[in-house]
């Protein structure tokens, strides 16, 4: 199994469980991060918030993750705690930061060409959920049409 198929397992195991989640105690709790990327020499700014909750869920999910001691962060071996949960997951799922607005972005920066739902602050575990599971969708799309 490549790296990007193992990301895709990865997504799709963490969305089965976040889609049983209708309400949880934290929905109201909203963390946010900037991420910062270039494309042909121009810094573009991603203002991403997201629910704190949803990140707070993978270490009953995936065996390596774990809270950090001092910062109270969902992280799994290697991630430095400074660069926070939005980091970890980027780096343990193999998104790209249009990738992670689609999938956890409650302010609608969803891509259409992935497929999904516009989330917001209303979206419950089902709506990140189906954007996860349309986000895998479209990847393995283009990976079998790059073959």
């Amino acid at each position: 199994m490549d790296n990007r198929e193992l990301y895709n397992v990865r997504l799709l195991f963490f969305a089965d469980h976040i889609a049983s989640i209708k309400y949880h105690l934290a929905h109201e709790l909203i963390d946010g991060v900037e991420l910062v990327t270039v494309s042909e020499k121009v810094r573009i700014h991603y203002k991403v918030q997201y629910r704190h909750w949803i990140f707070d869920e993978l270490p009953g999910v995936f065996e390596d993750w774990y809270y950090d001691e001092m910062t109270g962060t969902a992280l799994f071996p290697g991630c430095d705690p400074k660069n926070g949960a939005a980091a970890a997951v980027i780096d343990y799922f193999g998104l790209n930061e249009d990738e992670f607005c689609h999938c956890f972005d409650i302010e609608g920066l969803q891509q259409a060409r992935f497929g999904g739902v516009r989330l917001n602050t209303e979206s419950s575990g089902i709506d990140f959920a189906f954007n996860i599971v349309e986000l895998v969708k479209y990847r393995r799309k283009d990976a079998g049409e790059k073959r």
